[in-house]
């Protein structure tokens, strides 16, 4: 899970949300397992890149996700 600790040490730009693996295959309807796999074999087709990759795992922007979601879907 995303610590409002570790955000404090990295840059967020304003009014982004951050989200973890957990809350990435929430979002998308996923296994958290299955977004790791993706990760491991560096398979995007089906996820999105991290914006960041920290000590704690990767991170992702709530608003790049909606972006990929949106081009994912021809629109």
């Amino acid at each position: 899970m995303v610590r409002e600790v570790d955000l404090d040490r990295i840059e967020v730009p304003e009014g982004y949300e951050v989200l973890d693996a957990t809350a990435l295959a929430r979002r998308l309807g996923i296994k958290r397992e299955t977004v790791l796999v993706y990760l491991s074999r560096r398979n995007f087709k089906n996820i999105p890149r991290p914006n960041r990759r920290l000590a704690m795992g990767p991170v992702w922007y709530e608003a790049s996700v909606r972006e990929w979601e949106r081009r994912r879907a021809g629109g």
